[in-house]
């Protein structure tokens, strides 16, 4: 049987140019983080118990990072988004990585979250992607 191999799905970011597309280098574990949230029915004649039902999805991207420098268009571009609290467009694309091989799209802010000076090793950064609007492409649900 055919398993998904993670090394087939990398992480895009829509450039200052509005049109062209970066692998930011140095990417490593990508996490697609989701699930849908239920809203509270309960009433004083539910007799104790919470009936719910379906509300609101909400959706993050975990990119775990050992950024590779200079990096214009990948890394350094997510610094200036994550300090300016600007939105971008990032991708996830399926292997062999073209424009048609898009998996997931969405306008989406970037934080820059946890970064580890470990002696002797390489600095890593983890980077968290929070929607700003609805994706417009996502087949991975």
């Amino acid at each position: 049987m055919a398993k998904k191999l993670g090394n087939n799905y990398r992480l895009f970011l829509r450039g200052a140019d509005g049109t062209t597309f970066s692998q930011p280098a140095g990417q490593g574990n990508l996490t697609r983080n989701g699930g849908k949230n239920f809203s509270s029915n309960a009433t004083k004649d539910t007799e104790g118990y919470d009936t719910q039902q379906p509300g609101l999805r909400s959706l993050t991207l975990s990119q775990q990072m050992i950024p590779d420098l200079p990096d214009p268009t990948g890394y350094t571009r997510m610094e200036t988004l994550d300090k300016s609290d600007a939105t971008e467009v990032y991708q996830i694309r399926k292997k062999p990585f073209a424009t048609g091989d898009v998996v997931f799209e969405a306008l989406m802010y970037t934080g820059l979250d946890n970064q580890s000076f470990e002696q002797g090793s390489s600095v890593t950064v983890g980077v968290t992607l929070t929607l700003a609007a609805a994706p417009t492409v996502d087949t991975l649900s």
